[in-house]
């Protein structure tokens, strides 16, 4: 074989490992990478799930507030009421307790 020809295999064995490295390199990089986006598949499914239990606890806590002012607005109604009777009868005692004693009339 000519020096020529040697070379020319030597070349083509060169360019052709080389690019079978790249090739396997770029299968570890694209393995890497795959493991990489189901982790953070993983991390996504985990944040979905909180996000859901969040808006539950979001909607719990509306509707306990929601009871909460229809509560406040029951116990100002009673607590009215009593305080307008109490008003009432206090004020009733008041104009009783005004009234001037009559003495007797002497004959």
């Amino acid at each position: 074989m000519e020096t020529k020809t040697i070379v020319q295999y030597v070349i083509a064995g060169i360019v052709v490992a080389g690019s079978l490295f790249v090739a396997y390199d770029a299968q570890d990089k694209i393995t890497d990478q795959a493991s990489e986006i189901k982790v953070l598949q993983n991390q996504v499914t985990v944040l979905n799930d909180k996000v859901a239990e969040i808006e539950e606890l979001v909607n719990k806590n509306k509707t306990l507030e929601t009871e909460v002012k229809n509560l406040e607005a029951k116990l100002a109604t009673k607590t009215k009421a009593p305080a307008k009777a109490t008003k009432a009868a206090a004020k009733s005692k008041v104009t009783k307790a005004k009234k001037p004693h009559k003495a007797p009339k002497k004959k």
